[in-house]
């Protein structure tokens, strides 16, 4: 019975926590995603991905989420456009280069950078070169 209760504690308070950094506040609700892929040294569009699905928004969303870094000045392979509704709750560049793995966007005002994981960095070159599975 204890551990019954014990579990059912954990799940509520859980439950009760929201997304704990300012960038998982920004980011929170997203309910749609759009992803541009550039051509290679420049900033023209070359492909467009879209998703209303909640474990690919989440999911991008966790690999953004992270604590600031310093912010790399290597150009961008694209950006993540993370919509509320219809309206921009993010929109973040991000490259997924060998040596310059980062994400950059604003909040509160002011241009911020983070972290790229290579799970993050492999999942985006994987979308682009045409898997569109996650």
């Amino acid at each position: 019975m204890k551990f019954f209760l014990f579990f059912s504690f954990l799940a509520g308070v859980s439950s009760c926590s929201g997304p704990g950094t300012e960038i998982g506040k920004q980011l929170a609700g997203s309910d749609s995603l759009v992803i541009n892929f550039n051509t290679p040294q420049t900033n023209t569009i070359e492909k467009t991905m879209t998703s209303t699905e909640k474990t690919a928004i989440k999911k991008m969303m966790n690999y953004v989420d992270g604590k600031t870094s310093e912010a790399y000045k290597c150009g961008y392979d694209g950006n993540l456009v993370f919509y509320k509704k219809g309206i921009v709750a993010g929109d973040i560049s991000f490259n997924y280069a060998a040596g310059c793995l980062h994400f950059l966007l604003k909040l509160n005002e002011k241009l911020v950078s983070t972290p790229m994981s290579d799970e993050a960095a492999d999942f985006l070159k994987g979308l682009a070169e045409g898997k569109d599975w996650y």
